[in-house]
């Protein structure tokens, strides 16, 4: 008995430790986008080199690093797969592959900041992020 509650234990430790974890701010269009977790880029097909913040009804924003060290920010609506950059060079990123990995794809913990406008829409954003998947 005792050995499946220690055992129980840890697997909800170890659950939790693998959920993604973000705080600060994201606004598109001047109202708070409430991210409710964040995904890495290499979990996207075609996999790309940044994270995806999504919310509970759907709607992503997506944070691009270039090689070049710029930073690539889009607004998804929800339902859309596709959609046209905000902007490019209006933000700053840190990003790096932690030790763990979910279903293959490495997690990524970093910090990003931008304000960028284009298409009609604006997104300022200030967070921090670890465990994305």
């Amino acid at each position: 008995m005792r050995s499946s509650i220690v055992v129980g234990m840890l697997l909800v430790g170890a659950l939790l430790a693998c959920k993604s974890k973000s705080s600060g701010t994201i606004t598109v269009n001047g109202a708070p986008f409430e991210v409710d977790t964040c995904r890495s880029g290499q979990a996207n097909m075609p996999q790309f080199s940044g994270v995806d913040f999504l919310d509970g009804g759907g709607r992503r924003v997506r944070f691009l690093q270039q090689p070049n060290g710029k930073v690539q920010v889009y607004f998804f609506p929800a339902g859309a797969s596709y959609t046209d950059m905000l902007g490019e060079g209006c933000g700053n990123m840190t990003m790096e592959m932690q030790n763990s990995e979910v279903n293959g794809v490495k997690n990524i913990k970093g910090t990003v900041s931008a304000n960028c406008t284009g298409g009609g829409n604006t997104v300022v954003a200030s967070m921090t992020f670890e465990n994305c998947h």
